[in-house]
């Protein structure tokens, strides 16, 4: 599972893939096909989910999110 994945799936406890979407800028589906391992994200994009990420504790990202 790549790094993305975890925050994706982690963040899907308190947030839809719309909300996600919604929040950051990203367009749903690249969300779903990340999240379901078929494409590799940019570092742009990486950096929004991080950013959101960090608002939720439990998901956080660094030490915090492991493969």
């Amino acid at each position: 599972m790549t790094q993305i994945q975890v925050v994706i799936r982690k963040l899907r406890s308190h947030l839809s893939q719309s909300e996600i979407s919604r929040l950051t800028g990203i367009a749903q589906p690249k969300i779903s096909r990340w999240e379901a391992g078929k494409v590799a994200a940019g570092a742009e994009e990486a950096l929004k989910l991080a950013a959101l990420a960090d608002q939720y504790p439990a998901v956080g990202r660094g030490k915090e999110v492991s493969q």
